[in-house]
Parts: structure tokens; C-alpha cells; sequence
């Protein structure tokens, strides 16, 4: 999409962070805004940001309801207008930096994947259908993370293993898309200052219990949200980058460098388990490129 002026933008996820940093870039750009999060004080304060810029609903979302999110798309339409850019944003960090396979638990489980891959799934499924009968131009937005491209260690395996799932999801749909003349973009930042240690703990009951049940957890988790304030990108900046990713129609948005090596390392790996190419891969890969085309 050259440009997002007077579309209709859906975000979840958008009263903080990353969310509301793509929320102002594409308020700047003249895109109207439908922000959607669990916080609604924090929607409260950004609606009265960003109503002095662009015309702005709020409503609160829980994005593993799927009703709710139906009803969300159909207020959103219906006072807006068409969603030609879905932003599918919200996340949480379910154990970041200190679950272990002592403390966790189905809850924790649950409600990891149920937030930040089943968030994503609720959303392609809810826009997208509408997107393809409509037709382009119009962007999907998925908000990933550099654990979803590699692993630089076990504590955050449940994160992980949502956000790797959001990347399978977003590599795997993005040529689909463009028959359509939709875009998708893939965002995986590493630090960013968005309070999702903060808001996790907050909102999600199984952190509560296993903080009440383990101090030493609950210690790791402080220690781990220390990280975020001498480090954490602006997200004002990540969406910046988000918007010229849409612009240039980029299925990769990455903010920074932090996981280049861990990429690298894990590449290098997978390359080299591989056995030597015989005749049976060579036709293989035949047979794969012409049924691409």
C-alpha cells in the first residue's frame, strides 16, 4: 500500500507499545483507528491523544474471544469503514525470563498460546475473508518477536514457542495474500520498551500464582523487566518502521539487529544436519518449484 491516508486501521493490542506506536504513525498519515486492548484505562488516554489527530474508536478486546472479535470487525466497518489494515499486535510473555519446568502449568500454557497465537488466528480469520471479497489494496500486520526466529534460551520456551508458530503462520499466508493484492508483514523486534513483562503479570492469573508460589520466580521475572529500561527501543520508532514496511510492501520488519547471530547460528546448524543432496532431493525440488507455479 503506497499509503494508509484514509483507510480504516484495526489494532490490537493498541493502547501501548508497539500498538500504539503504529497507532500514531498511521494517525499521522491520515488512517482512521480502531484500537483494541484489555487496558481500558490506557485506551481512554490514547483515544484522547490521538482524537485531536485522526477520527478514533476504542474498544475492549480480549482477542481469544472470537465473538468478541467478530463484533469488533462489525463496529469497527460499520463506524469506519472497511479495515483494508489489520495490525494484529497483542501479546503476552508468559514466564519471561524465569518459567521453568517445575512452574509451569496447563494455565500458563494456555494462556501464552491463547493470546499471541490464537489472537492472530482470530484475527486472519475474522479480516482476512472480508479483505479477499473485497479485494487490494490492503496490509495484514502480524506482531511476531525475535524469539520467534531463534532461541537464545529455555526460560522463555512457551513465548517462544507462540511466536515461532505466528512466524510459520505469517511466512506461509503472505503469497496467498497477494493474490489478492493484500500485504502482510511480519514484525520481530527484540527489546522494546512495551510493558508486556508489566501487563503479563498483571493480567494473566497463572503468572500471579506461580510469583505467590516460588519468590525466586518472582525475583527472576523483576530482574528480567530491569532489562527493558536501559534497552527497550522506542516503539514510536518500531512504527515508523512498521508503516514503510506496508509502504514497500516488506514481509519482514525487523527493528534491530539483536538476533542476527542467533539467526545465523541456527541456520548454520539446520544447514549443516543435512545429509549430502542426492538425486531424489533434486527432483524433489523440482516437483515443489513447478507446483508453485
Amino acid at each position: 500500500m503506497q499509503t494508509v491516508s484514509d483507510s480504516t486501521v484495526f489494532i490490537t493490542g493498541g493502547a501501548s507499545g508497539i500498538g500504539l506506536g503504529m497507532a500514531r504513525a498511521f494517525a499521522a498519515e491520515g488512517a482512521k483507528l480502531a484500537l483494541a486492548d484489555l487496558d481500558a484505562d490506557g485506551l481512554r488516554e490514547v483515544k484522547r491523544e490521538l482524537d485531536t489527530v485522526t477520527e478514533v474508536i476504542t474498544m475492549t478486546l480480549d482477542v481469544r474471544d472470537r465473538d468478541a472479535m467478530a463484533a469488533a470487525a462489525d463496529r469497527t466497518e460499520r463506524e469506519l469503514g472497511p479495515v483494508r489494515v489489520l495490525c494484529n499486535n497483542a501479546g503476552v510473555g508468559s514466564g519471561m525470563g524465569g518459567m521453568n519446568l517445575e512452574t509451569m502449568s496447563y494455565a500458563h500454557w494456555d494462556h501464552t498460546l491463547g493470546v499471541n497465537l490464537g489472537g492472530v488466528v482470530n484475527g486472519v480469520q475474522t479480516f482476512v475473508p472480508r479483505m479477499v471479497e473485497r479485494g487490494g489494496p490492503a496490509h495484514v500486520v502480524n506482531t511476531s518477536s525475535g524469539s520467534g526466529l531463534a532461541v537464545t534460551g529455555g526460560a522463555q520456551f512457551m513465548y517462544c514457542a507462540s511466536k515461532y508458530a505466528v512466524t510459520g503462520l505469517s511466512e506461509a499466508i503472505a503469497n496467498l495474500l497477494k493474490l489478492y493484492g493484500i500485504g502482510l508483514t511480519l514484525v520481530s523486534p527484540g527489546f522494546v520498551d512495551t510493558r508486556i513483562a508489566e501487563t503479563t503479570r498483571r493480567l494473566d492469573p497463572a503468572e500471579a500464582q506461580a510469583e505467590s508460589m516460588d519468590p525466586e520466580y518472582k525475583e527472576k521475572l523483576e530482574r528480567f523487566e530491569a532489562l527493558f529500561e536501559p534497552l527497550g527501543q522506542d516503539p514510536d520508532e518500531v512504527g515508523t518502521m512498521v508503516l514503510d514496511a506496508i509502504h514497500n510492501d516488506r514481509l519482514y520488519c525487523q527493528p534491530d539487529r539483536l538476533m542476527a547471530e542467533p539467526i545465523q547460528a541456527r541456520c548454520k546448524a539446520l544447514l549443516e544436519a543435512m545429509p549430502p543432496e542426492t538425486e531424489r532431493d533434486r527432483k524433489m525440488a523440482e516437483m515443489i518449484e513447478k507446483a508453485r507455479q
